[in-house]
């Protein structure tokens, strides 16, 4: 089996304004979804990222330097993300296109990455 993260991108802080009602049904189509890929045996993980807390790590003269992320004026961020176990790409492609996150299609959209198995690689260099 091969894994895919899909990672949720959107506008910054897109749910400020979303009355109650509405944001309960938006975590209540989230759960159901993942629910379903759990049960298929197709969910290896995900989780909502935080909105703030970030920090940005770079290298600057040569040393890992620390600033705060992501910034406000971003055009979007990463929400959050999940893990998939597909047979293929195209399996990954049609659960990503299911993903609930797309219901809001003007400012969201859904990043599909094939992971890479490098426990061979490990494991040779162990």
């Amino acid at each position: 089996m091969a894994q895919y993260m899909l990672l949720l991108h959107q506008v910054p802080n897109y749910t400020m304004d979303l009355p109650r009602e509405k944001m309960l049904e938006m975590i209540r189509r989230y759960s159901a979804w993942a629910d379903s890929l759990r049960q298929k045996g197709k969910l290896a993980g995900g989780e909502k990222l935080a909105a703030s807390g970030g920090r940005h790590i770079k290298v600057q003269d040569g040393r890992p330097v620390a600033s705060d992320g992501p910034y406000a004026e971003a055009k979007d961020v990463i929400g959050g993300y999940f893990v998939i176990e597909v047979r293929d790409a195209a399996e990954a492609e049609a659960i990503a296109r299911e993903c609930p996150h797309l219901a809001v299609a003007a400012t969201n959209w859904v990043e599909l990455r094939p992971i890479e198995d490098t426990s061979q690689a490990r494991a040779a260099a162990s």
